[in-house]
């Protein structure tokens, strides 16, 4: 079974968001002491950060995916100019030597390159994974304040001081 979905685009879950208001859900049930709006409302500041985190992976990625093209195109520009170099060097002792510096060259500048990529995907995904976690943090402090609430406001109905019975 296909989907037309396209669930790398954050409007995706956007979009089933509004489809299945979750809002819905809690008109019916009544739970005392339960904000149902704070409950949906922090729901939403769910969504939202992961469609921000998503957002700023995707861009850090795509500004990879450039530098990663510009390297190739530079590489490739850099190892004609090395080819041409080379054939005109005379096959003695000094061009071989000429050729072991540059290829000395080539893979220093080649390791940088791969440093730079890296750190560059360790920054998008922490600046990613930097707003799950802020979101996380405050999330836990919500539900704190709502079971805070939830507990005061239990104590207060009638039905709470009312024995059990067996």
């Amino acid at each position: 079974m296909t989907t037309d979905k396209n669930w790398f685009d954050p409007n995706t879950y956007i979009d089933l968001m509004k489809e299945n208001d979750l809002t819905k859900m809690f008109d019916t049930a009544k739970f005392p002491g339960v904000d149902t709006e704070m409950l949906t409302e922090a729901q939403k500041k769910n969504v939202q950060a992961i469609v921000d985190a998503n957002r700023v992976a995707s861009e850090g990625y795509q500004a990879l995916f450039k530098k990663q093209v510009e390297i190739l195109q530079s590489g490739v520009s850099d190892m004609s100019e090395a080819m041409k170099e080379a054939a005109t060097q005379p096959m003695s002792v000094e061009g071989y030597e000429k050729r072991m510096e540059m290829a000395k060259a080539h893979f220093e500048k080649s390791l940088g390159v791969f440093n730079e990529l890296s750190e560059a995907a360790r920054k998008a995904n922490e600046d990613a994974m930097s707003i799950i976690q802020a979101r996380f943090s405050e999330g836990v402090e919500e539900m704190k304040q709502l079971a805070s609430t939830s507990m005061t406001a239990m104590k207060d109905t009638p039905m709470a001081s009312k024995p059990i019975a067996a």
